[in-house]
């Protein structure tokens, strides 16, 4: 006799068996996806450029071309135009201070200064005149109150011998009162001629003074007037070597036109031009140094200028101890040093900051792998970058250009 069979024990293992298969597929899928989801990009092992991070002093410094010149530059510039009349001394030539170097002719200054000195001696004359003028004023004053005081005198003794005369009725009544009133006229007389006096004096006095000034004035501008009639004869002001000079016979020179330089060859410096983002680094004793001889020379800053044209400013340096053998216009690579030596992690420099801006790098382990890092940078001098974090010494770092990479994670090195 049939019976049924109940179906679901063997429903349930048939289940149980695909559950199973399910996950493992899946496992095996997920471990699948997860090799899918890791870039990895093989590179030849000669195309690529690989440093070793290292630790030691990082200096900060940065490269600039520096140009020997003299110690003391003095420009001479034409104070006057005119035309080259003469030249006194040749290019390339020692001079001495006050030694003539061109003469430039100028017709129309010549002639204005002359206009304009005959005038001001004109003036000259003029206050000379009214000055001599108020003297013999209170010249003839003093003499006339001289020759009052005199008559004073006289009259003064007639009176008193008048009185006894009168007493004696020996003179008339009528000519001794008219003595007397003659005497006091004379009195009141030298009363006005000395306040007259006192008067001219105080003018005298106001007038001097003003007179004195012009005068002074007047000889200022006359000295300045033969002073540019001087200044078309261009002198050297100080002592040294003449260098660019130009002025030939017969050439127009316009006024502040460049004539030529003085060098005082004494000594030397270093002139040398900076990017003038570094203008805030830039100070006054900054130390820098080139190698000139097989020898490191060291100088450093005492003048800065604070021009700044096509992006950079200029900076004067001077050598620390006594100056090697340089000649003008010769140029070294100095490395201006910003900041002290300091203990630091350092990375060579390479053309991969360029890529990834110094935010990552590519770290070579044992096995010849480069695994993608990310680190933070500092400082940087021409040679070395100073790392912050995510490198330690002895670690090795692709240096060279990630462009090609393609943004891997991991560069399989061959």
């Amino acid at each position: 006799m049939d019976r049924a069979i109940d179906p679901r024990p063997t429903r349930r293992k048939r289940l149980l068996a695909i559950a199973i298969g399910g996950g493992a597929a899946l496992l095996a899928g997920g471990v699948w996806a997860g090799s899918l989801s890791t870039k990895r990009t093989r590179v030849e092992g000669a195309k690529i450029t690989i440093s070793t991070v290292g630790k030691g002093q990082f200096k900060e410094f940065i490269p600039v071309t520096g140009t020997v010149q003299p110690i003391q530059t003095v420009f001479l510039d034409a104070l006057q135009g005119g035309t080259v009349k003469r030249r006194f001394v040749e290019d390339g030539h020692m001079v001495q201070a006050g030694q003539p170097i061109i003469e430039l002719d100028d017709p129309v200054l010549r002639m204005d200064a002359i206009n304009r000195e005959a005038q001001l001696l004109d003036q000259q004359n003029n206050l000379r005149n009214t000055r001599l003028a108020m003297d013999q004023q209170t010249t003839r004053l003093q003499d006339e109150l001289l020759n009052l005081d005199k008559d004073l005198k006289r009259l003064e003794r007639d009176g008193r011998i008048d009185e006894r005369l009168v007493r004696d009725s020996l003179l008339a009544r009528n000519s001794f009162l008219n003595n007397a009133e003659n005497l006091a006229y004379m009195r009141e007389k030298r009363k006005l001629l000395a306040s007259n006096l006192r008067r001219d004096s105080l003018f005298r006095l106001s007038q001097l003074g003003s007179i004195t000034n012009n005068l002074s004035l007047i000889d200022q501008n006359l000295t300045f007037l033969r002073e540019n009639l001087q200044d078309l004869v261009i002198k050297a002001p100080i002592d040294g070597q003449l260098s660019g000079l130009n002025a030939e016979l017969g050439q127009t020179k316009q006024r502040g036109e460049r004539i030529a330089q003085i060098d005082v060859l004494d000594g030397f410096k270093v002139r040398a031009r900076i990017p003038e983002h570094y203008v805030n680094r830039i100070s006054i004793g900054l130390r820098g140094g080139f190698t000139h001889g097989g020898r490191e020379v060291a100088i450093e800053v005492f003048k800065i200028y604070p021009e700044v044209s096509n992006g950079e400013f200029d900076v004067d340096l001077r050598f620390v101890a006594e100056a090697p053998e340089v000649r003008r216009g010769q140029t070294f690579q100095v490395r201006l040093q910003l900041g002290e030596p300091q203990e630091a992690v350092m990375l060579a420099r390479g053309p991969f900051f360029q890529d990834t801006g110094g935010l990552w790098v590519y770290v070579v382990d044992a096995g010849g792998t480069a695994t993608r890092r990310n680190v933070k940078l500092g400082r940087q001098n021409p040679d070395m970058y100073e790392v912050l974090e995510g490198l330690e010494p002895g670690e090795r770092v692709v240096t060279s250009r990630y462009g090609a990479f393609n943004d891997a994670d991991e560069l399989v090195i061959e």
